[in-house]
């Protein structure tokens, strides 16, 4: 198979993995799979990131969507105060990269426990050969 045809196979299977947020805090519908996903606020913060970002992100790139992410761990997290807010986010953000794997590590464990290790594979965030994390799934509001 040539890079094109891999290119061209990974963007048609993204559209039949769509994620749907719930209206519940780190609640995610997988409805190709008629299941539900809970995830706590730090991982649904950076799950959300990834389906925002399609194109995949280096780890240590993230801090450069700092903006993004408070606002998505503002939505996700019960938190008013800012400076827990940050605290999460700077945890997140670090360059020991430990709380960030932590979380990529917890995510997969959740989407292979709900559906499966074979499927799961198409939903949870991994690292590419190029450096890239990125998920195959797709934010969808149905």
């Amino acid at each position: 198979m040539t890079s094109l045809q891999k290119s061209h196979s990974m963007s048609k299977n993204r559209h039949i993995r769509p994620v749907v947020p719930d209206s519940r805090r780190g609640w995610f519908n997988l409805p190709s799979e008629q299941a539900r996903l809970c995830l706590n606020p730090a991982e649904s913060t950076l799950y959300r990131l990834f389906l925002a970002h399609p194109e995949g992100l280096l780890s240590d790139d993230l801090v450069l969507h700092w903006d993004e992410l408070w606002g998505i761990y503002a939505h996700e997290s019960r938190f008013d105060d800012p400076s827990l807010r940050e605290d999460a986010l700077v945890s997140l953000c670090s360059e020991s990269k430990r709380v960030f794997y932590s979380n990529i590590a917890r995510i997969k464990r959740k989407f292979v426990e709900a559906i499966g290790a074979r499927k799961a594979k198409g939903y949870y965030i991994k690292r590419y050969p190029n450096g890239l994390y990125r998920t195959l799934a797709t934010l969808s509001s149905a």
